[in-house]
């Protein structure tokens, strides 16, 4: 960087931040997929938020791989669970269909994503503890695939049998145990399919519920972008860098409840951490006591927890992986107390 990209970088010299600069792949992309911000991370993005103590415009924190610039505030409002609806009979039935399409998941940066239901990650399930469910899958893409769901079930339902191209499958199971548990395609080469999209997450509820809080849903995962058995960026729902722009909020002293996933191919091992609070940690969800009370998680391949915590104090609260390239490359976000 030269003196002039420096002056620039920081604001002097140039009218472009306070045009509100945009973002573009620059560098040589070899290890950052080229997705570098010409600016300050955290200019980019300021919203209404910007007053709130901590608002990283006063900083040089943030992800280094953005979102699409015109991205909706609304993209991801799905994984805030209080807009799933939740299916009130003795049978939850859900269709899912597999589709290739090209998806936007950074900045400059489009994928030929393999979805369910056109997302990723897919739609979220919710049933509660002994309810029937029916997922029945329509195979749209052009090469086989199943879906596989963590938890208990007759293993005749288990997945691993591919659905053929334009074919349909129905998958009775029973929701259980309680807790949070990831779904995804098991036809080989199992985390190439995975890799490419094909995973989301269901919550099984203990009858009556746990107690009331703000529930969002996150699951990490990497985009290889060459298809070379590596990632580039790192997201979580999906998208590299949303939550960085458009933070999680929630409001002061109000419990808040995260069910947390390591979908991530490629990679050994990731982990979530909070800023400045601490959580009580439930392993999977499936006990309604806390198995531990700390500020990182460590999560293998489908791991998952449930975690619960308040924030006491009006700001933003970092929260990423402890793995600095997945934070780096997309996998740092805020949420905001207000």
């Amino acid at each position: 960087m030269n003196r002039k990209q420096f002056l620039k970088w920081i604001g002097i010299g140039g009218a472009g931040l306070a045009a509100g600069a945009g973002i573009s792949s620059i560098g040589d992309g070899k290890d950052n997929g080229g997705l570098l911000c010409k600016v300050r991370p955290g200019i980019v993005g300021a919203n209404q938020e910007v007053t709130i103590p901590g608002n990283p415009g006063n900083n040089s924190y943030g992800s280094m791989v953005h979102p699409p610039f015109q991205t909706d505030p609304a993209w991801l409002a799905r994984m805030e669970l209080k807009n799933v609806e939740v299916a009130s009979g003795p049978i939850l039935k859900q269709h899912l269909s597999i589709v290739e399409m090209p998806l936007t998941v950074a900045h400059n940066t489009v994928v030929k994503a393999w979805t369910f239901n056109g997302m990723v990650p897919g739609p979220v399930v919710r049933a509660t503890l002994g309810q029937k469910m029916e997922i029945t899958l329509r195979n749209d893409s052009e090469h086989p695939h199943s879906i596989h769901f963590h938890g208990s079930h007759d293993p005749n339902e288990d997945g691993w049998e591919p659905v053929v191209i334009g074919g349909e499958k129905t998958y009775k199971l029973t929701a259980g145990p309680i807790g949070f548990h990831p779904y995804h395609c098991h036809v080989p080469p199992l985390a190439s399919h995975m890799a490419k999209g094909l995973y989301g997450g269901l919550i099984v509820d203990p009858p009556g519920g746990r107690p009331t809080a703000h529930e969002f849903m996150l699951i990490l995962s990497g985009w290889d972008l060459e298809d070379k058995g590596k990632n580039d960026i790192f997201s979580w729902n999906g998208m590299a860098g949303f939550y960085d722009r458009y933070p999680i909020k929630v409001p002061v002293g109000q419990k808040v409840r995260l069910y947390i996933a390591n979908l991530c191919e490629y990679e050994p091992v990731a982990s979530f951490h909070l800023h400045a609070q601490t959580f009580d940690v439930f392993r999977t969800g499936t006990r309604l006591v806390p198995d531990d009370h700390t500020d990182v998680i460590t999560l293998g391949q489908t791991e998952r927890a449930i975690v619960e915590f308040t924030l006491p104090k009006r700001g933003r609260y970092m929260f990423h992986p402890h793995q600095t390239k997945m934070a780096e490359n997309g996998a740092m976000g805020w949420i905001v107390a207000v």
